[in-house]
C-alpha cells in the first residue's frame, strides 16, 4: 500500500484533532493514525502544537491524552514493527515540557487539568518513557499547583460532568490494563519494587475489612447450618 501524501496526512490528522474528545476510542484513533504515519511525525506534531494554541484550556487535556497514547504505542511499535516510530519519541522528548505547560497554564482552568496531568506523568515514570531529567522538569512545572478539579466541575453542566466521569472511568480501566504490562527486558526485582512502593501499610482500615469479611462469612455459615437437613 502506497504511503499517504504528507499534505493529505496533515489535513486528515487536523480533522481528527478537530473532532477529538476525551473518549478513549477517539484518542486511540488519532494516536493510531499518528504512529502508523511515523515518517511524518514532525509534520503531525506541528499540527498538535497548532491545535493546542487554538483550543480553550480544558479540552487541551485531550491533546495530552493523545500524546500519551502516541508515546506508549510508539515505544512498543519501534521495538517490533516500525523503527520510524522512534521519531515520535525523540520529537516529543524535546517538546514535552512546553506541551505540558500549554495544558496547565496558571489559570483556574489550567488548575482543573492538573490532577489528570499528574496521573499521566505518573504513568510515564512507571513505564520509564522519559528520562529522569525530563520528568523532573515536568514535576517542577506541576509543583505547588492547586488541585482545582472540584471547583471546575461545579461550573460545568450536569451532562458534561457525567460525560467526564464516564471518560475518566474508561481511561482508568485502560491504565489498569496497561499497568499489568511490563517491559520484556525489565529486571524482575523492579516489578517487585514497584508493587512494594505502591502497596500501602497495613492499617486500621485493613483490620476493619478483615472483620467485615469474617462477619459475612460467619453469617453465611449460620444460614447454611440452618438450611441443611439434620442427619
Amino acid at each position: 500500500m502506497d504511503e499517504i501524501d504528507p499534505f493529505e496526512a496533515r489535513l486528515l490528522f487536523g480533522n481528527m484533532l478537530d473532532n477529538l474528545t476525551g473518549a478513549q476510542p477517539t484518542i486511540d484513533r488519532v494516536s493510531g493514525f499518528a504512529v502508523k504515519n511515523s515518517s511524518m511525525a514532525d509534520n503531525l506534531l506541528d499540527c498538535i502544537t497548532e491545535k493546542l494554541e487554538k483550543l480553550a484550556v480544558p479540552p487541551r487535556l485531550n491533546i495530552l491524552f493523545v500524546i500519551d497514547a502516541i508515546v506508549l504505542s510508539a515505544s512498543q511499535t519501534a521495538k517490533h514493527t516500525n523503527e520510524d516510530a522512534q521519531g515520535w519519541i525523540d520529537l516529543i522528548k524535546m517538546d514535552i515540557v512546553q506541551l505540558v505547560k500549554e495544558v496547565v497554564p496558571e489559570t483556574p482552568s489550567g488548575d482543573g487539568n492538573v490532577p489528570q496531568v499528574r496521573k499521566i506523568v505518573s504513568g510515564w515514570r512507571r513505564k520509564s518513557v522519559f528520562d529522569k531529567k525530563i520528568l523532573g522538569d515536568v514535576d517542577k512545572l506541576l509543583a505547588n499547583r492547586a488541585d482545582a478539579e472540584n471547583g471546575s466541575e461545579s461550573r460545568m453542566k450536569h451532562q458534561e460532568i457525567l460525560r467526564r466521569i464516564e471518560e475518566d472511568r474508561e481511561r482508568h480501566k485502560r491504565h489498569k490494563e496497561d499497568a499489568w504490562i511490563r517491559p520484556s527486558n525489565e529486571d524482575p526485582e523492579n516489578e517487585l519494587q514497584a508493587y512494594w512502593e505502591t502497596t500501602s501499610d497495613f492499617n486500621d482500615a485493613d483490620w476493619f475489612e478483615i472483620a467485615a469479611e469474617n462477619n459475612e462469612y460467619h453469617h453465611e455459615l449460620d444460614l447454611l447450618n440452618i438450611t441443611m437437613p439434620s442427619a
